[in-house]
């Protein structure tokens, strides 16, 4: 879909579709949250988990 996810990550935070290369990581600010399924850092704008799949919502972030 052409979304910047962050490096090491499996599937797009957009889409969710799983990517083989991972693009540039984003930074660590207060826009920064966690996947509440597996713990991850995301950004709130993150739809798809790019580590686990699972789809959030800003309501799902600890």
């Amino acid at each position: 879909c052409g979304s910047e996810n962050p490096e090491g990550q499996k599937f797009c935070g957009d889409c969710g579709k799983e990517i083989a290369v991972a693009t540039t990581a984003a930074a660590d600010d207060d826009s920064m949250r966690k996947c509440s399924s597996c713990g991850r850092t995301l950004t709130m704008e993150t739809n798809v988990c790019p580590y686990c799949g699972r789809w959030v919502k800003r309501s799902m972030f600890g």
